[in-house]
C-alpha cells in the first residue's frame, strides 16, 4: 500500500472517529429511556453496524486492510469529537437559555 492510500485511510479514520462519537451520543440519547434488554440489544446492533460500515468503507479505500494505527487514529478522532462536540453542545444550550429569557 502506497503512502497516498495510507494517508487517505488515516484521514478517513479520524473523521470516522468523530462520526462514531456523534452517532454514539445520538444512540445513547435514543435508548436511555428504554428497558435494559432492549437497550443492550440496540447497542449491540449499533456497534455491529458501525463496525461493519467502517470495514466496508475502508475496503473501498484500501481493499480492507486494517492496521493498528488506523484504529488508534479512529480513537483519537473519537476523543476529538467528544471534546469538541461537548463544547458545542454547551454553547448551544447557553444560547438556547438566553433566547428563552
Amino acid at each position: 500500500m502506497n503512502y497516498k492510500i495510507q494517508l487517505i485511510s488515516l484521514i478517513f479514520s479520524f473523521f470516522y472517529g468523530i462520526l462514531f462519537y456523534a452517532t454514539s451520543y445520538f444512540n445513547y440519547k435514543m435508548v436511555k429511556n428504554c428497558n435494559v434488554v432492549l437497550r443492550y440489544l440496540i447497542s449491540i446492533v449499533y456497534v455491529f453496524d458501525i463496525s461493519l460500515l467502517y470495514i466496508l468503507l475502508l475496503y473501498k479505500i484500501n481493499y480492507g486492510v486494517v492496521h493498528v494505527y488506523f484504529i488508534g487514529v479512529l480513537l483519537i478522532g473519537y476523543l476529538f469529537g467528544w471534546y469538541n462536540l461537548k463544547k458545542i453542545r454547551k454553547y448551544c444550550q447557553m444560547i438556547k437559555g438566553k433566547l428563552k429569557k
